[in-house]
């Protein structure tokens, strides 16, 4: 006969604290956030069908009522990676947002460079652990039809070859766009914010559906992609798990020092005649 040993993970607030029952506390202080949009088989057709015509823009640029998705590397390139060799711990990371809505607002063909980004802290360290970096434009989606979109937020080249280079511990970035490529490098296919990201094994999320605000620093998210073989571009779901309330504590992963009790059901095996049912 076979043991199966259970092993419970759970999602923690961890920070200094004043309440004396604060362990008691902390699976009420986690909130579940889903952000995620929906992908549909049409989006997906419009999609591969735009990179097997070669449509280049369309492919830069996204598709809009395409939903949350992940990719490494520009989808045309030949050596792009495929989102399937993504390791999991990579996909389970702290969450770090900049917020650049209001610069986007201004200028919605942003091109947010290296020394604007710096300013936030996130930027300016190597973080300790695998992180996402989550980019807020403020994007919002205005048409679902087949069309190209091009004036969208992004970040610039220079930027995405500074994070490669110098954060080792940030394993992805996200937008709430559709893409991350400016009106710099979406014409291009080598040359691009995927490509550089890509190349240091840093996957992309775009999509991300940010419908409500959430703490810079506090959070921690989980990415659950499709593993589809020789695919470039997966549909996502993304999670964050964030303080309910604002607090300088963390959400993070641990384990429960005393096991949960396990109820095991009796079996009805000899408690229920057959015979009587079926006849």
């Amino acid at each position: 006969m076979f043991r199966t040993s259970i092993i419970i993970i759970f999602v923690v607030v961890v920070g200094k604290s004043n309440q004396k029952n604060s362990k008691d506390q902390e699976s009420s202080m986690i909130d579940i956030i889903d952000l995620t949009y929906p992908t549909t088989w049409e989006g997906l057709s419009d999609f591969y069908g735009a990179m097997e015509k070669r449509w280049k823009i369309c492919v830069n640029c996204g598709i809009p009522g395409l939903g949350t998705a992940i990719h490494m590397g520009h989808t045309s390139y030949e050596g792009s990676v495929k989102p399937a060799v993504i390791p999991t711990e990579y996909l389970l990371t702290r969450l770090e947002i900049i917020d650049v809505s209001y610069l986007a607002k201004l200028d919605p063909d942003l091109s947010l460079s290296l020394d604007v980004a710096r300013q936030w802290s996130i930027l300016k360290r190597d973080p300790k652990e695998s992180t996402l970096l989550l980019f807020k434009f403020g994007w919002k989606q205005t048409s679902t039809k087949r069309q190209c979109v091009c004036r969208i937020p992004g970040i610039s080249y220079e930027l995405a070859d500074w994070i490669a280079s110098n954060l080792s511990h940030v394993v992805g970035i996200g937008t709430d766009a559709p893409t991350l490529e400016t009106h710099e490098t979406r014409e291009l296919s080598a040359r691009t914010v995927s490509n550089v990201l890509g190349k240091s094994g840093i996957y992309i999320i775009a999509n991300v559906h940010l419908r409500k605000r959430l703490p810079a620093h506090s959070c921690m998210s989980i990415a659950m992609p499709l593993k589809l073989l020789e695919a470039h571009y997966v549909p996502t779901r993304l999670t964050a798990f964030c303080p309910s309330r604002k607090t300088d504590r963390k959400a993070t992963i641990a384990l429960m020092n005393k096991p949960l009790p396990l109820h095991i059901q009796k079996s009805r095996m000899f408690e229920v005649n057959l015979n009587e049912i079926l006849n």
